[in-house]
């Protein structure tokens, strides 16, 4: 990657988990309220005095003192980028060019600062659909995903998903097979991804793209699988939810917000196959399909352009 911008060099600064450090770095949350309290120029804060920072941001005199430290540690970070970007790795912030502009924009405030990306950029700006659903899914889901994926590849649409057992792995495996292209948003850790022989291949040849906005080794958790389902429904044109539980679980969480938070055109399988969770997500307004052909890819191709509800917070590109 080329020279960063004084705000991109900020944000990983603020943000970055890849070594030990003195202080907490900043959660998303923080992060974005900082850069809403700095003018979305957080470089402007690089050299800075915790008096001056303090001065600068009106904040209390503990948290400027943690913002210099965390500033101030420019060479660590160095040391650590180097051996990430050894291993394979791109870590990309939502000030470099590579930071996909859907997400950006889709997610607003909840977007991740920063990616870490194994695989070619290209692949995260162009158009996609996603394919999510329960992991315990019965053999009828699993022929949708894959019928949706194998659609998905025939017309040029990148497949997006999580990595997940289950419709994730399905639909990921199935648009491979039919020549297509993947991005995988994982929650779980994206080195052991990558340990492995089949799948470094196909990252090598440009065919998938996985990214985690979390520490490339870190485990699986709940709270990581909600934060990547933003990522997954952020990225895509479309999501397809082939099954899902009704009121619990990560596919009905993440197909929920993203219908009311408006991340982009949801829709839900009422075929064979379909969970006790879709009809409900599809009266919350999702659109409903019982048929997988050309006219499902219409939705996807097609420019979306609901409004980003009032509390989000757009970077301009």
């Amino acid at each position: 990657m080329g020279r960063r911008s004084d705000d991109a060099v900020a944000t990983l600064l603020l943000t970055h988990r890849l070594s030990d450090r003195t202080d907490e770095p900043l959660k998303s949350n923080e992060y974005w309220q900082l850069l809403a309290d700095v003018g979305e120029n957080p470089g402007r804060l690089l050299g800075q005095t915790p008096a001056a920072i303090e001065d600068t941001l009106g904040c209390a005199p503990a948290q400027a003192v943690r913002l210099a430290s965390l500033l101030d540690e420019g060479n660590r970070m160095a040391f650590s980028l180097e051996e990430v970007e050894h291993s394979g790795l791109t870590v990309i912030t939502v000030f470099d060019d590579g930071f996909p502009l859907r997400l950006r924009d889709r997610l607003g405030r909840l977007a991740p600062p920063l990616l870490h990306v194994a695989g070619s950029l290209d692949l995260l700006h162009d158009d996609g659909v996603a394919v999510v659903g329960s992991r315990a899914a019965s053999p009828a889901a699993r022929q949708v995903a894959s019928a949706v994926a194998r659609l998905a590849a025939e017309h040029g649409l990148v497949t997006v998903s999580g990595g997940a057992r289950g419709i994730d792995q399905t639909a990921m495996a199935a648009a491979r097979e039919a020549g297509g292209r993947v991005v995988g948003a994982l929650a779980d850790s994206l080195t052991r991804r990558l340990a492995e022989s089949e799948t470094r291949r196909a990252v090598l040849d440009g065919e998938v793209t996985l990214l985690t906005p979390y520490h490339p080794s870190a485990a699986f958790s709940v709270g990581s699988a909600m934060g990547r389902n933003k990522i997954i429904y952020g990225l895509a044109r479309m999501t397809v939810v082939v099954t899902s539980d009704k009121g619990d679980g990560g596919t009905w969480g993440g197909a929920t917000e993203a219908i009311k938070r408006r991340f982009g055109t949801v829709a839900v399988w009422t075929g064979d196959g379909a969970g006790a969770g879709n009809q409900p997500l599809v009266e919350r307004g999702a659109l409903a399909f019982d048929c997988i052909d050309e006219r499902l890819l219409t939705t996807a191709v097609a420019e979306y352009q609901a409004p980003a509800p009032p509390e989000q917070l757009s970077l301009p590109a």
